[in-house]
This record gives C-alpha cells, structure tokens and sequence, in this order.
C-alpha cells in the first residue's frame, strides 16, 4: 500500500546525528575511546542521499612526506592529500585535507596503502562540511557512539527537540517539554496550510497573526513567530530516479528520492 506519511528532505536527513551502527570505536591517548566513522559508511551515505551519480571526488593534490628505509628493510611512506566533493546538480563543493601513512617491505605497496589512507582521511573531512550525519557531529563534546541513536526515527525526533531549543527559546533542561511544544509548533503550522486565512491573499489575517493568536489560546505554549510559506510560492522539484535515500517516515524501506535544479546554493530537497 502507499504510504501517507510525509518524506524527509535532503538537509533535515544531513542534519541528524548518525546511528549507532554507523559510528565505530578505537582506542585513544589515556585509555579513551573515539568515536569515528569509516570510509565505507561515509560514501554509504552520500550514495543514500545524493545518489551515486549525484556526487562525485577529486583528489586535487596528493604529496608525498616520508621515504624511509630502516634497518630491517622496511619503507616509512607518509602522504597527504587534498579532495574536493561535489555535489553534481548544484555544483556545491566541500574540500579538506587528510593524512596516512604506511609501512612495508615492498615500496609499492607501502606507497599505495599510505596514498588511499590519505585520500579517505581527506574525504571523511571534507564531507562531514555537508552536515551531521557525515560525521561533523563527532567533533562536538558530548557525543560519541554510546549516544547516539538507534534508529532514524530516533535521529528525527531529537532533532526536532533540538531546533525548537535553539530556535524558539524552549527549556533546555525540560525535554518532554520541549517535545510537547515541538508538537503544537507543527500543529500550528499546519492549521496555517490548511486555514484560508493563513493565506492572506485579500487583506485578511496574516500568517504570523494567525499563528500568534491561536498559540495565545493554548496556554501551555509560548507564542510562537512562524512565518508561512505560500502555498502558490512554493517551488516544483525534477526526480533523480538514481537516488536511493531511505527515508520513509515510518517504515524507512527504501524510496526515491528527489533533488532540486533550482537551489544552486543549497543541498536538494526530497518531496
């Protein structure tokens, strides 16, 4: 059956933290785990929402620091390299750099090993640029495997908490709070979708004054400032029949995405 429940976008996928199941642990100085995430998991997720013909790497300078012989016969190779990610329908790019270094026998390999750990060390950091699920999360204190979440659903609602206590003031300290007060903030955006008077098109009732005027009703929320988009403003975006992001709200089985030729500046939409 067809599913009625509302696709996620591009950036509020890029925006949420990354599962579990995504994020591995090593060793650190002092007995400390890190966080971090592989190569694997990184273009895992840029094919998930980009497509895999939808983004693309070049690696744009690639310099060798160490060619060592030591005395068992062993190369010390170190590279670094510097990778641009693209993002192919709005041209948007993200570059960084990255270290690695091997050790071998035959210099050959130990110059191939030392160049691909470069040029992946180099891609994880440019991409975690697009956002939080690409690994730009696990450079904030407090987060680390342990906590993060579960599932994408998971991901989703504590976002939402998130934005609502950076966004519109709510109390940080009180989450199941905030989470009520996220749920009137969509209740009441969505009253403005569907109420001819949000739309102000003859004079009537703005959009901001609807809002503030059914939040004063409740008197468990704060009034809230939303400012409605029209519904005859809103833009139409082509399909990327190659994209593969899953993102069902519920279920989260794979579904087409969509991406925009029309935002140049922005990462595309699913809708």
């Amino acid at each position: 059956p067809k599913s009625t429940q509302a696709p996620v976008t591009v950036d509020r996928f890029l925006a949420s933290k990354p599962l579990r199941a995504e994020v591995s642990t090593r060793p650190g100085p002092g007995g400390k785990k890190l966080s971090y995430m592989s190569g694997d998991i990184i273009t895992k997720t840029l094919n998930e929402a980009f497509g895999f013909d939808g983004w693309s790497l070049d690696v744009k300078q690639a310099t060798r620091e160490e060619n060592v012989k030591d005395d068992k016969g062993r190369y010390h190779v170190a590279y670094i390299a510097t990778v641009r990610i693209t993002h192919q329908r709005s041209g948007v790019y993200r570059e960084d750099c990255g270290s690695g270094d091997a050790v071998d026998k035959n210099l050959a390999a130990a110059c191939g090993n030392a160049l691909k750990g470069a040029i992946t060390d180099a891609m994880k950091r440019a991409a975690r640029h697009f956002g939080e699920k690409l690994g730009n999360s696990l450079y904030h204190d407090g987060f680390n495997a342990n906590k993060a979440p579960g599932i994408l659903k998971d991901a989703f609602e504590a976002l939402d908490v998130e934005r609502a206590q950076t966004r519109f003031g709510f109390d940080k300290n009180n989450k199941m709070e905030s989470q009520q007060q996220v749920t009137v903030c969509k209740n009441k955006y969505n009253n403005i979708q569907s109420n001819p008077a949000s739309q102000n098109t003859s004079g009537g009732t703005s959009s901001n004054e609807y809002v503030a005027k059914q939040a004063s009703a409740t008197p468990t929320a704060k009034t809230l400032q939303v400012k409605a988009e029209p519904m005859e403003s809103r833009k139409t975006f082509t399909s990327n029949p190659h994209s593969s992001l899953a993102l069902s709200a519920n279920s989260f089985n794979p579904t087409v995405a969509k991406t925009s030729n029309d935002r140049p500046n922005e990462v595309p939409r699913v809708i």
